[in-house]
């Protein structure tokens, strides 16, 4: 899936792609905010406006799923020593998107921790949307 991605910054474009695709086909409205400097990628609207927030992922945990880190480290504003760790009270939804392709739809307030999840063949499955 990210074979042509040079970087993390262009893997982290199609997975916005993916998720903006995934709700349009779902007939879902999608607002794109006009910076990057809120806590959420996108803005959907199935009767109601909620947050996203889209993680993507190539990192395989030992357990055979794909971990997903939750920490922001720097993004577009340069580093400082100091990681923003995910608040679920900031975002409705996480979309995750591995490398072969799963696609997870998690209620944010579903998530406790605050660094990393792991999906694929545990509790995150009932959240899977396809691949």
């Amino acid at each position: 899936m990210f074979d042509k991605a040079s970087n993390t910054k262009k893997q982290g474009d199609i997975g916005l792609g993916v998720a903006i695709s995934y709700f349009v086909q779902q007939g879902i409205t999608v607002s794109i905010p006009l910076t990057d400097s809120q806590d959420y990628d996108l803005i959907v609207d199935d009767g109601g406006l909620k947050r996203v927030q889209i993680k993507t992922t190539s990192n395989k945990s030992e357990s055979g799923g794909y971990e997903v880190g939750l920490r922001v480290l720097g993004g577009n504003r340069s580093w400082n020593g100091v990681a923003k760790v995910f608040d679920n009270t900031k975002v409705d939804y996480l979309f995750v998107l591995t490398e072969e392709g799963d696609k997870y739809l998690i209620p944010a307030d579903k998530i406790e921790s605050k660094n990393s999840i792991v999906v694929g063949k545990n509790k995150w499955n009932e959240y899977k949307i396809g691949r």
